[in-house]
C-alpha cells in the first residue's frame, strides 16, 4: 500500500512539477551569441549628425500593475513585481524635445489589468508628443506604441519615426500612418546623440533598442521589452515560457542574444545606464543613480 501511494505521489509531483519548471522557471535558450554591436559604433553614429544632443532624460509613469516575478523574469520567484507603463522626455536646448515610448491609454490600461491610471501623467505625455521633434518607441505592442497611435495628429504624422514592422501593428490608428522613417534592419542615427539599434524578430518583429548620448556625455540604452526588468539583462533571465507561449510570443533565442549584447555594451561602457522597459521601481530607486528626472514639466513634486 505504501509503495503504491509513493508511486502515486511521485507521479503527481512529476505531473505538476515538470510543467511548473518548464513554464515558469526554466531559463534555457541561450544558444546564440551576442550581436556585433559595439559602443564605439554607437558613439560614432551618435556624433555623426550635427546639432545639439539632448540635455537630460525625464520620466512619467502613467499606470502600473503587479504580477508574479516568475512571469517576467523566469526563476526569479513568486514575489510580485511592479510593472510600470512609462514615457520618457529628452529635452533639447534650443529645440524640440525627443520622446521615447508613449505611455498608455485608459483602454489599454484596462486591457492590461492595470491597478491604476494617472490621467494627468498621460496628459503630460500627450502634450509633449504634440511638441516633440522626434518620437521613438522600442516596439509595436499597445503598451508602448498604442498611445501614440491613438493620439494621432502632428505627433504621429510629423514627429514619429517608426520602422515598417511597427507600422504593421494592428492598432486603432488615429488618422493616416506616417511613412516608415526607420529602416528596421541596420544601425541608424536619427538625431544628434541618438541611434536606433534594430532587434527584429526578437521580442516582437519590430523591436529595437535606442542608444542616447546626452550633451554632457552621459549614455543611456533604452531596452524596451527585450529587457523588461533589470534582472533580465543582469542575470540573463528571459521571460517565462508561460508568458511567451500564450501572452506575448517571441523569439526566445534572439531575445537572449540581445540580452548578451546589452551586457557586452555595459562591459564596454560601465557608465552606460540600461533603461528596462517596465522596471519603474528600479528606475525610481535613488540608490541606482539613474540620472533620470522625476516627471515632465508640470508634474507634481516629489514624483519618484
Amino acid at each position: 500500500m505504501t509503495h503504491r501511494l509513493n508511486l502515486i505521489l511521485l507521479a503527481l509531483a512529476l505531473a505538476i512539477g515538470l510543467p511548473y519548471y518548464w513554464f515558469l522557471l526554466d531559463n534555457s535558450g541561450q544558444s546564440l551569441a551576442a550581436k556585433p554591436v559595439t559602443i564605439a559604433q554607437l558613439r560614432q553614429l551618435a556624433g555623426s549628425i550635427p546639432g545639439e544632443a539632448p540635455s537630460a532624460v525625464e520620466m512619467e509613469r502613467t499606470a502600473f500593475r503587479r504580477i508574479p516575478g516568475n512571469l517576467m523574469v523566469a526563476g526569479s520567484g513568486v514575489k510580485r513585481k511592479l510593472v510600470g507603463y512609462m514615457g520618457f522626455r529628452l529635452p533639447v536646448r534650443g529645440g524640440r524635445p525627443v520622446m521615447i515610448e508613449s505611455g498608455i491609454t485608459p483602454a489599454i490600461a484596462a486591457a492590461q489589468n492595470a491597478e491604476s491610471f494617472n490621467l494627468s501623467a498621460q496628459a503630460r505625455i500627450d502634450r509633449e508628443m504634440d511638441g516633440a521633434g522626434l518620437i521613438l518607441v522600442t516596439h509595436e505592442h499597445p503598451d508602448h506604441l498604442g498611445a501614440l497611435a491613438a493620439h494621432g495628429g502632428a505627433a504621429l504624422r510629423q514627429a514619429a519615426w517608426l520602422n515598417p514592422r511597427q507600422l504593421a501593428a494592428k492598432l486603432p490608428w488615429n488618422g493616416a500612418q506616417p511613412p516608415a522613417r526607420l529602416n528596421g534592419t541596420m544601425l541608424q542615427a536619427v538625431a544628434p546623440g541618438i541611434v536606433v539599434i534594430p532587434a527584429p524578430d526578437s521580442h516582437t518583429p519590430g523591436s529595437q533598442l535606442i542608444y542616447v548620448r546626452l550633451a554632457n556625455g552621459r549614455e543611456f540604452l533604452f531596452a524596451g521589452d527585450v529587457s523588461s526588468f533589470a534582472q533580465n539583462w543582469t542575470e540573463l533571465r528571459g521571460r517565462s515560457r508561460l508568458v511567451e507561449t500564450w501572452y506575448a510570443p517571441k523569439n526566445r533565442a534572439e531575445v537572449f542574444a540581445w540580452l548578451k549584447t546589452i551586457r557586452a555594451l555595459k562591459a564596454q561602457a560601465p557608465g552606460l545606464l540600461v533603461v528596462p522597459g517596465h522596471d519603474w521601481e528600479w528606475l525610481a530607486n535613488p540608490e541606482n543613480h539613474t540620472g533620470i528626472g522625476s516627471g515632465f514639466p508640470g508634474a507634481p513634486r516629489p514624483y519618484l
